[in-house]
């Protein structure tokens, strides 16, 4: 079935935020995680690993995750789209519908898009206001848009999310650039793993 729309995850993909991001873990958490424990936070759903820290209420959870995206909204200020990666979303668009599925805040994804002067590329994007799944968010585009998930392709850079593409049978291109190296990547079995948007944009050509 011809290929439709393009689904990208944004975090490690779009933007290489990892850094950023466990740096601001580290800083409004109040504890020491290793890089490997924050990594395993996302070999799964983001938020069920979170929750699943029976030695943190609700409302602790609640209250970190409400300073995490203060202080992480500010840091995204200043990011800078890179030139390779905006000419490679501006081409996709001009042939597909393109969308951002994230477990980050759709708020900082508007500062972002916003200070970049690109708020026009994406036809939505669905983040943590939206649902903490991201088997939801998928659902919500293919009803909404009347899209097929075999009409679809995913571009994400971490395990968890291949999982919960594979639950609603949707192709995922992993990238091994952002959050997931590829051998933790290729246990998820994705479509394919690449290490560069021109790889990807073959990958998608051939599609």
């Amino acid at each position: 079935m011809k290929l439709k729309a393009i689904i990208f995850d944004f975090d490690g993909v779009v933007h290489n935020t990892f850094e950023l991001a466990y740096q601001t873990h580290i800083e409004t958490l109040g504890e020491t995680i290793t890089v490997e424990e924050y990594k395993a936070l996302f070999d799964g759903n983001l938020y069920e690993n979170l929750s699943s820290d029976s030695g943190k209420c609700a409302k602790e959870r609640s209250k970190f995750m409400n300073h995490y995206f203060k202080v992480q909204n500010e840091k995204f200020r200043c990011l800078e789209i890179e030139g390779h990666i905006k000419k490679f979303l501006e081409k996709m668009s001009e042939t597909y519908l393109l969308f951002i599925i994230s477990s980050n805040q759709e708020a900082a994804l508007e500062i972002y898009f916003h200070n970049n002067e690109f708020t026009h590329i994406f036809k939505e994007v669905l983040g943590v206001e939206t649902h903490t799944s991201k088997i939801t968010k998928f659902e919500c585009i293919f009803d909404k848009y009347d899209i097929a998930a075999n009409e679809c392709v995913f571009v994400t850079d971490t395990l968890g999310d291949i999982r919960e593409g594979n639950k609603v049978g949707i192709r995922t291109i992993a990238v091994d650039f952002g959050f997931h190296e590829r051998k933790r990547l290729e246990k998820g079995d994705p479509y394919k793993v690449v290490s560069s948007f021109e790889e990807l944009e073959k990958v998608i050509s051939a599609l």
